[in-house]
Parts: C-alpha cells; structure tokens; sequence
C-alpha cells in the first residue's frame, strides 16, 4: 500500500499554458501547442518532417456525424502493453544538414505558431548533438507516439491530460523518477520536462478518488513520449523491468 502525500503547494512539475514564460523555462510542448494554436502539426520524421492534415467537414444541416462506438472501460495499467512501445524513433546522421534546413524554414515561416514548432523541433535536434552524454538515462525508457496514444484513447474510455491534478497523489516512486527526469534533462538543455498522464476521465473530475493512470514524458530529442510508469496498487516503473 502506497502512502500518498497531500501537498497544496504548486507542483514543480506543472506544465500548462503558452506563455512565453513557460516557453522559456520548459520544454517546447508540441501536443498542448498543436491543440490551442493549429488544425495541422508537425511530427518528427527521421528523414525531415511531414504535415498530418485535420479532415475538416463544414458545419451544417444536412451532415450528419457518424455513431461512434462505445468504449471500453478499462484500467490504464491493464491497457499499457497496447501503447506499442518501440526503439528509439530517430538516428544521429546528418544533424547539422537537418538543423540548417530547418533554420531555413524557420526564417521563411510568418505564422509565429508554425515557427514555433519548427524552432521546438530543431531544439530537439541540438539535444541529439549531446544524447551519447545522456543516453544511459533516457533509453532506460520506452517509447511510444501521439498515433499510438490516440489508437488507444480511441479504443478504451481514457483522456490524456496534463499530469498537474494528479502529483499530489503520486507514490513516491513517481515524484522521485520524475524529479530525475527533471535534473536530467535541465542537465541536458536547461529546460524543464512537460509531462501527460493517461487515466479515465473520472480521475480527472474526483478530486478525492483513487487515480490510476500511466505516466508519459515528452521526450527531449524528437515530437514522441518517454513512458515512466503505471500504477494501480502498486508503482510498476517500466524502467526497472
């Protein structure tokens, strides 16, 4: 049995907003980014990047949404192994040729939304140049996709929300994985992590209920997560399996 601490102090963790406060301080958060700002976002490509267009139907009288099927409850844990965890998705060649195309686009790009996800990307390309120094730390980690997240919450009654209301709640093992994420990769970059948890949609709303969900991080070399951990009765750090 976990213990859970109560803190109503702010959490060094939170990452929520846009301000250029938090963009300064934080790692570039593509996926709140795309969600405010963009019907299209960019997403990492080993070999450059590519636009994943929004299907866009004009409103009106005569169009009619498609049922959708109900999902199935579930808890997150019992779900993980469906995140189709994969090695790391990107190599180290040709940076330099990468990182000045991608200065180019950024001098030509008006829209300061879009520049702002090529500026995110290339950031993450600067941290490839120093992944050997840091590498021991972030493979102990699988990864996984916003396609791969979004096939799961399509599936399965889950949402995928800022992990703010649930810190104060972690067992000890999650605070103390996430505050070495946070030393490792301020190490790295100088930025803080932006992390997400995936949960039922009830965790988020009960303030006083029991959470379960699974622990995501955005990784700091390409537009995809680190999974740091599930839990229901007990921590289960994938790291350490």
């Amino acid at each position: 049995m976990w213990k859970f601490l109560r803190r109503k102090k702010q959490s060094p963790f939170i990452i929520v907003g846009d301000s250029d406060e938090l963009n300064e301080n934080y790692l570039f958060d593509f996926k709140n980014y795309n969600a405010n700002q963009r019907s299209n976002f960019i997403s990492f490509n080993p070999d450059g990047l590519s636009i994943d267009g929004v299907n866009i139907v004009a409103d009106g009288d005569n169009v009619s949404k498609p049922k959708l099927p109900a999902k199935i409850q579930i808890k997150p844990i019992d779900v993980l192994n469906e995140l189709e965890t994969m090695p790391t998705p990107w190599t180290l060649s040709n940076l330099d040729d990468k990182i000045a195309m991608l200065e180019l686009k950024e001098k030509l790009i008006t829209q300061k939304y879009a520049k702002r996800e090529v500026t995110g990307l290339k950031e993450r390309l600067y941290n490839r140049k120093k992944y050997d120094k840091f590498k021991d730390f972030f493979e102990q980690f699988p990864n996984t996709t916003e396609e791969k997240i979004k096939k799961l919450l399509d599936k399965y009654d889950l949402v995928m929300k800022s992990s703010d209301i649930f810190i104060p709640e972690f067992p000890d093992d999650a605070i103390r994985i996430m505050e070495k994420y946070t030393i490792n990769l301020e190490k790295l970059c100088g930025k803080k992590p932006v992390f997400y948890v995936i949960a039922t949609p009830d965790n988020f709303k009960d303030v006083d209920g029991k959470r379960d969900p699974i622990l995501l991080a955005q990784s700091p070399f390409g537009f995809y997560y680190n999974i740091l951990g599930a839990w229901d009765k007990e921590m289960l750090l994938l790291s350490e399996l």
